[in-house]
């Protein structure tokens, strides 16, 4: 993972290399089992919530229903627990991303249709939904303190990563012209999921249907006359 931001020893917490999920013997714990489970969801709802500074260990001790020394021994501080549940819950998204895409994008039949419908669900179903968006607000907060937060790495373990894939297949079926998949789907996700995000300032501002419908439409459209093939 590519990070950028505060080096991680000037903001006394962990880098993109700190152990979250291992407890101070080494073990591998995290999540693992119901406990874990409970805390994972307890710490999420918290920190959605209340942001990292307002989020005590005590208090997700409470809402999970276990003690505080289960935590440490799970997680080893609140910052590996933070870090944890944040992967988790990205993971967690962008199987769903990965989920319409291949829904949408696995048998195309007509390009613009497809790309539309594919865009169309993501902005409805994942880029609007509340803790989305929640989420999205406190990785912004967060990310000056634990640059491992931003991800600029576009791999295959990305949004932009599981379009650049999608793009890159249609062209090798001749559907599109694209020299760059990487790129393409920047422009593709900038034409449509990225304006939603710029008009609703990351779900602050509400917005119609025929809002999304129109930017998703226009977006996919202005995509597919840039690559459509000669």
């Amino acid at each position: 993972m590519v990070t950028r931001g505060v080096p991680a020893e000037q903001t006394g917490k962990p880098g993109p290399g700190a152990a979250a999920g291992t407890s101070g013997s080494g073990r591998a714990v995290g999540g693992a089992g119901l406990k874990g489970e409970a805390i994972a969801q307890a710490a999420l709802r918290l920190f959605l919530r209340d942001g990292y500074e307002r989020t005590s260990v005590d208090a997700i001790a409470a809402e999970a229903g276990v003690s505080k020394r289960t935590i440490y021994n799970r997680y080893g501080d609140k910052e590996n627990l933070f870090l944890s549940v944040l992967q988790d819950t990205y993971a967690s998204m962008l199987a769903t991303f990965r989920g319409i895409a291949e829904k949408h994008l696995a048998e195309v039949t007509d390009v613009q249709q497809d790309l539309t419908a594919f865009a169309r669900e993501t902005a409805l179903t994942l880029t609007l939904a509340p803790d989305r968006i929640a989420l999205i607000r406190l990785m912004m907060a967060e990310a000056p303190f634990f640059p491992s937060l931003i991800r600029v790495d576009p791999g295959p373990t990305t949004m932009q990563g599981a379009v650049a894939g999608c793009l890159a297949r249609l062209t090798e079926q001749g559907r599109l012209a694209v020299t760059d998949p990487a790129e393409a789907a920047q422009h593709l996700l900038a034409l449509t999921i990225n304006r939603i995000n710029a008009r609703t300032m990351f779900g602050t501002v509400p917005i119609s249907g025929a809002e999304v419908e129109q930017i998703v439409t226009s977006g996919v459209a202005a995509f597919v006359r840039a690559y459509r093939p000669a």
